[in-house]
């Protein structure tokens, strides 16, 4: 029977506003040792589905340098240590990076983005009635395009040339939510 592993030794390797990364010294129940281990601690995230009431979803589009690729996909990021409000997290992405406010927001999912290596989840938000009523207000290193598409197109997302693996994800939390609230669905 597999168990949780038992972690003998742990050294901080890197630590700034935005990672840590911790290598450990492991051992399985059935006394194997894992002599290193590489652990990555981000904040919790937030990623954000905002729909207007007219079916278009709103997209940012902003280059994302480990991958050296310029990608189209959903607002969001994460929220200072310790905090836990992750509704808020969603609303205040959504209207720095796009100048966008929802009526409403709908917790949709959660799920670990590699628990492989990284400790943390990411939550996914629909928000829903969304209108553009301010300017964005973006961090230092962010530069973003903000565009609307309708929601059927995004939803053929395999055809989008660069594609991410949380976006993806979304789209999969998003169409569970629309099976179970079909009302919902502008």
């Amino acid at each position: 029977m597999i168990k949780p592993w038992r972690t003998l030794a742990s050294k901080e390797v890197i630590r700034d506003q935005y990672i840590t990364l911790r290598t450990e010294t492991c051992e399985r129940a059935d006394g194997h040792i894992i002599p290193t281990y590489h652990v990555i601690d981000f904040p919790m995230w937030t990623l954000v589905l905002p729909l207007t009431d007219d079916g278009n979803i709103v997209l940012v589009r902003e280059y994302r340098h480990p991958g050296k690729v310029i990608v189209t996909g959903l607002p969001g990021g994460g929220g200072e240590p310790g905090d836990t409000d992750y509704e808020a997290i969603g609303r205040r992405e959504l209207l720095e990076e796009t100048g966008y406010v929802p009526r409403e927001m709908h917790h949709i999912g959660r799920c670990f983005p590699n628990p492989a290596t990284q400790t943390n989840q990411l939550n996914f938000y629909v928000a829903l009635g969304c209108q553009q009523t301010g300017v964005q207000s973006l961090d230092a290193n962010e530069q973003i395009e903000v565009l609307e598409m309708p929601l059927a197109d995004y939803l053929e997302y395999e055809t989008m040339e660069v594609q991410h693996s949380h976006h993806a994800a979304a789209l999969f939390y998003l169409q569970r939510f629309f099976a179970k609230h079909p009302d919902k669905r502008p």
